[in-house]
Order: structure tokens, then sequence, then C-alpha cells
């Protein structure tokens, strides 16, 4: 466990290797692109293949200003401004890296992405959502130079990017000009600029900007997030808390922003999630059903279409309709698999031998740094690595910032069509979702009956998985719940509150402070490549 004094020490070794990533944010023509193993194919889908991320029709976004002037939203200053990465590729329509087209058809989906704005119209309209790079992708940019670095944490302010984006819908729609340009240049060619199809975009835009207000409400807070920062599980959260329909519903802030994880070796670790909420388990060599729900969660999250129904609806037994990718997903994670940490490039300065002595013996001594954070050396990409989790609380505690741990163990919602329904989602016997229950609990079962909606076409594409394993492997493996114990905890089973009011903060930070639970703690990881994350 870290004592205090040496976690500082950890901090400060950290923020010096780091440094260089802050040295300027200016645009540098020259993309150097540092060594970690990945084609440039690779590289390609990893910045494109859509994970099923439905945000807005590619043609509205096209055709989107600015909320104070005629300039487009995606102009590449403006998205600069965000720090999401310019992609000069030819075939990005003009997309930064990360913003991938989702073609598929919307038949099934929910009013929210099955939108009609024009007669006729294809059921599989271009939408544009983000996929894995968005998140996790940055550049340095050191002289005239930028270096690419894969899977490293974004330094994108996505809380601005939102705000601007919805701001910018609303302005479409309410300022007459903007209007009239936004209009003609979605409802192209000019024949198809009628009073009609202009009606129909007019209710499309207000169904798609009433959501977006609805989602941005629920993720209130007045804290501001700013670059390289995201509070992931309040606005994953939050999605399926609305998702549900209840009448009435709890108010859960998305208030714990965190840094995004560097992906390289996320892979060989046995749980996921900074919280290590959920375990890691292989069923195959290269497929791992818990990084699968990990990443199910996330595009849940992040603009997936997806619509819990309830126990006793015919629809549940084939799993939650879902606009995410299931096989794409699979895709991208072994793409990670493939991807080494990143080397120390020539375009910089060579390293003081002197001080790098130095930190590694601060790194070695005794209950630092390498007491929580194995040496994995750059070229292992197979070892499995059993992760120190650090509690929140005791004289061993981390010392940092409890709330993504403390409101991911307290925060809880109104079920609606889903009370009565198995935690595990298809699961014969109980415990069952109650009518109040932890959003942790809901999420799990979400994610479950969203990739079990896909099973049979996975375990196909997979190959060496049976489905009836891969049923058997979502029964044992309680994706996203809360570990408890069930004497100490067992009040957390049953009803909350009638009234929709969540605890409040204090009353709920005592209590993470207090009670014993595996996910009230953070995980410590290798720290390879560390030089390539700003932390």
């Amino acid at each position: 466990m870290y004592k205090v004094p040496f976690l500082r020490k950890c901090f400060g070794l950290i923020i010096m290797l780091s440094a260089l990533n802050m040295l300027t944010v200016a645009f540098a023509e020259e993309v150097v692109n540092v060594d970690q193993g990945w084609t440039s194919d690779q590289k390609a889908t990893w910045y494109r293949l859509s994970q099923g991320s439905r945000l807005l029709p590619l043609s509205w976004l096209q055709a989107l200003e600015q909320v104070d002037s005629a300039t487009p939203f995606l102009d590449p200053a403006h998205m600069d401004g965000f720090r999401y990465l310019r992609d000069t590729s030819v075939t990005s329509k003009h997309l930064p890296i990360g913003f991938a087209i989702d073609e598929q058809s919307d038949e099934r989906f929910s009013e929210i992405t099955r939108l009609r704005w024009k007669r006729p119209q294809s059921d599989n309209e271009r939408w544009v959502g983000m996929t894995c790079s968005a998140c996790h992708t940055n550049e340095i940019t050191f002289r005239d130079k930028r270096l690419r670095i894969e899977d490293a944490p974004t330094l994108a302010d996505f809380q601005g990017f939102m705000t601007a984006l919805n701001r910018a819908l609303v302005m479409a729609r309410d300022d007459p000009e903007k209007w009239k340009r936004f209009s003609a240049a979605v409802l192209i060619p000019k024949k198809d600029n009628t009073a009609p199809n202009r009606a129909m975009l007019t209710t499309s835009l207000n169904t798609l900007i009433a959501w977006q207000l609805k989602l941005e409400a629920a993720n209130h807070t007045p804290l501001q997030y700013g670059f390289a920062r995201l509070d992931a599980f309040g606005n994953i959260f939050n999605k399926v808390l609305l998702r549900v329909n209840a009448p009435t519903q709890y108010v859960n802030p998305a208030d714990a922003p965190v840094s995004y994880p560097f992906l390289w070796n996320i892979h060989q670790q046995n749980k996921v999630q900074w919280n290590g909420i959920a375990p890691s388990v292989r069923l195959t060599k290269n497929f791992d059903i818990g990084a699968l729900g990990r990443n199910v969660g996330e595009v849940t999250g992040v603009f997936a279409d997806v619509t819990p129904t309830g126990p006793l609806n015919p629809r549940t037994l084939a799993g939650y309709t879902t606009s995410a990718n299931i096989r794409n997903l699979v895709d991208l994670e072994r793409l990670v698999q493939k991807l080494k940490p990143p080397i120390w490039p020539d375009a910089f300065p060579g390293i003081d031998a002197a001080k790098w002595e130095v930190g590694e013996k601060i790194f070695n001594e005794p209950d630092s740094c390498a007491s929580c954070h194995r040496v994995l050396d750059r070229d292992d990409l197979e070892s499995r690595i059993i992760v120190n989790m650090t509690s929140l609380r005791g004289k061993d505690a981390i010392g940092t910032d409890p709330w993504m741990a403390c409101n991911t163990y307290t925060y809880k919602m109104r079920t609606s069509v889903m009370a009565g329904t198995p935690k595990k989602f298809f699961a014969p016997t109980p415990p069952f979702l109650k009518e109040d229950a932890l959003v942790a609990d809901v999420l799990g079962t979400v994610v479950i009956g969203s990739i079990w909606s896909q099973g049979w076409s996975l375990a196909t594409y997979l190959g060496d998985l049976r489905p009836t394993d891969f049923k058997a492997a979502l029964l044992v493996n309680d994706l996203f719940a809360i570990e408890r114990d069930a004497k100490r905890f067992g009040a957390l089973m049953g009803f909350f509150a009638d009234s929709p009011v969540n605890e409040d903060k204090i009353t709920r930070l005592r209590r993470c402070m207090k009670e014993e639970s595996p996910s009230l703690a953070y995980k410590g990881r290798p720290l390879t490549g560390i030089w390539a994350t700003p932390k």
C-alpha cells in the first residue's frame, strides 16, 4: 500500500515525465508517429471503426454552425479549441480523429435516433458518434512536430464540446438565418428543400434537442471538468437512468471527473475500470468477456441507442435492442492487445541517466511506487497482471479524490420497466432488481442484455466459442455489480426511500470512508509509457 509521502514522490515523478505534454498546444503540420507496433491500416481502423455510437446525423453535423457565427461547427480551428485531434486523411470527411460514421438500419432503434427529416429517406442514414480513439489518442507538440501517441489519454474537453454542440443545435433551430442555412444544407438536392420536409426536419431536430438537453440536465454539475478529465461513469449511469423512462427519477450529478486511462497493457490486467468494478475473464486467448462488458458500458454512455424492456416483455428474451456494434467492439479490443507502450522518441532530448537512476531508486523504495505499480517490460504483452487495489480508507488509504468510487458505490435509481428483472438479465433465480436499485446493478443488467441481443452472432463470429459457453459466462460474471457483504450491507439490497432524493454528499462520503467493499478502492497498474500521458 502507498504511504502518503511516497505517493507524493510518485506523483512528482509522473509530473516530471509528463511535462512535455504541456509545452504548447500550437498546431504543427508535421506528425511524427511514435513506434507502438501498429501498422497504418490498424491505426486507420482505430480512428474510424464505429462502435455503434450515434450522436447526430452526419449531414446535420456538417451543416451545423458555431453559436456566434456562420463558421462551420466542424471548422478545424474550432475543434482544436476542444483539443480533439485533426485527421488530415482523405477519408476523414473533416471529422476529428475518433468521430466515426455509423451506418446501420434504425428500424429497431428508439425515437431518439430513428429520425426522419425528408421523404423519401433510407433507414440507414449515416450518423456520427465517438469511437474509442476520440478519448484514447493524444498528440504531444514539441518544437515543430506533433508526436502521435496511440491509446494515450485525450486532452479533450468533452463537457465543453457537448455544451457547445447543444447550444449550436438550439441556435440552428431558433435563429431564422441559421435555420435557413441549416435546412438548405441538410435538405439536398435542392428539390428536397420543401415545406413538408422542413417541417419534418423541425420535428426531428426538436426530438434530438430535447433528448440532448435532458442528458445535459441529468449530468449537470457546477464543476467544470476542463481538459483531459471526464466523469465517464456518471455519464453512463445517467444514460441508463434516463432510458428506463421512470415517471420520477433520482438526480445523480456527473461530478466525479477522473483522468482517461491509457490503454496499452490494459488487456493484461485482472480488473477493469479505475475502481476495479468488474473482473477481466478470458473465454479464449484473445476474447475477454469482462473487457467486452466494460466497452459495451462505455458506448452505452457515449451515444449508443439502447432500449431496456421489462422482464415480462417477450422481446426481452432476445436481449435489449442496442446500436452498440458488438463485433466491432471485439475487433477494437483485439487491436489494443497488439499495442506496445510508446518508446521515448528520438525527437526528444536524451534521458539524463543520472536523474533516471535517482528516479528509479525512489520508485523502488519500500512501500513506494513499485509496491502498487508492477514494472513491466515494454515488449511484454502476454503476462497476466494482478492489479493492486488501494482502499479509500484506513491507514494506508490512497489519499486521493474518492468520488468516482463513492458515486459508483452509492448512486441509485428508479428501475421502472426493469423492476423484477434478474440482476444478471436472464438468471433464473434471485436477486431481482427492486423498484429502487443501485445504478451499477442496473448498468450491469443492461450491459449483459445488450451483449446477449447479439450473442449468437458474436459466438459465430468468434468461431472458437459456443453460444452455450457465452451465455454461461455472462451468468457467472456479475458484470459491473457492486461487490458487498450481504450481512454487512443487506440494507442496500432492499427498497430505498420512496422519495427519489439521493443521500446528500456528506452522508454518502461518510459511508464510503467507513464501509468496507472491494469497490471502494482504486487500482494500481504498470506505468510503462507513463511519460506519454497527461496526469
